[in-house]
């Protein structure tokens, strides 16, 4: 299998879902690249297993606390996708950012 290419990578603080908009959130720090919609989150599960998320779309947001900037990734998903996502506990972990992928 070929390693995809990285356009991006960010840094992952915290992921969390809004089921009643069928929508899963990776908010983390752009550690280098750039991400874009209908792009793809790569999230490794273990050393052989990567997980692609279609990326639904991009925003840029600024906390009360903390006037850095964050980038906020909005992934689509149906309700079973969405508990599994939570899950997967993702934060405080590198996610790869690549054009290709599967949904």
């Amino acid at each position: 299998m070929r390693k995809k290419e990285l356009q991006g990578e960010l840094e992952v603080i915290e992921s969390f879902a809004m089921t009643s908009r069928n929508e899963f959130y990776l908010i983390g720090r752009l550690k280098a690249g750039e991400a874009r919609e209908n792009w793809f989150a790569n999230i490794t599960l273990n050393s052989s297993l990567v997980l692609t998320l279609r990326i639904k779309a991009v925003e840029e947001i600024e906390m009360a606390s903390d006037r850095s900037k964050y980038i906020l990734l909005i992934i689509g998903g149906e309700p079973e996708e969405l508990d599994i996502f939570l899950s997967m506990r993702i934060g405080s972990e590198t996610v790869g950012i690549s054009i290709d992928g599967q949904d």
